[in-house]
This record gives C-alpha cells, structure tokens and sequence, in this order.
C-alpha cells in the first residue's frame, strides 16, 4: 500500500476545511487535563493546522480548546461528526493507520 498518497490525499483534504471541530479520545482528554486545561469526552476542539509527518508518525494535527491552549496529536485521537463531509476518509483513515501501527510495531 501506498501509504504515501494516503496521508498526503487526505491531508490536502483536511487543509482545506480548516478550522475543523473534533471531539478528542480518553487519551487526548487526559493529556489537556495534565497540562491544566480540564475538557472532556464532549469538549469542542479545533483543528488548526494539519501536517503529514509520514509513516510513522502519520497525519498530525494542531489542536486547541478555547483558551489558545494548541497542542500537537494524531488524527487518530480525535473523534468527528459523522455529518462532516470527509467522515468516511477520515475513518477509513484512522483503520488502516491502527492497522499499520500494529505492523510497525512487530517489526
């Protein structure tokens, strides 16, 4: 596969939208929550800038709560409106990325 032109495709789709509301995973939730900035499951974040770093650390993405408070995470730690016109790539996305971490990870 390609991996490549997966992340690069889709991070020229995302670029476009930007700024885009995600919602973040319990991970993400708890890294805010670490450096003071108390959110939840249900907290709006906003996607600001988004950078394909290639395949090992794939589509990255600046994110901020209200405050300004911008952090770096993964495509993958964020959860999106199913309304949201690019759900599908995003989701086909995030499955084929959890898969590739798994192989790079048994390498």
């Amino acid at each position: 596969m390609d991996y490549e032109n997966l992340y690069s495709d889709l991070t020229k789709k995302l670029e476009n939208e930007i700024p885009i509301t995600a919602y973040p995973i319990r991970e993400l939730v708890q890294i805010f929550r670490d450096k003071g900035n108390p959110i939840t499951l249900k907290s709006k974040l906003t996607i600001t800038r988004v950078m394909n770093s290639g395949d090992i650390s794939g589509i990255m993405c600046a994110v901020m709560e209200k405050d300004d408070n911008i952090i770096a995470c993964a495509l993958t730690h964020l959860i999106f409106d199913p309304k949201f016109h690019l759900y599908k790539d995003i989701i086909d996305y995030q499955r084929k990325r959890y898969k590739r971490i798994q192989q790079l990870n048994q390498i």
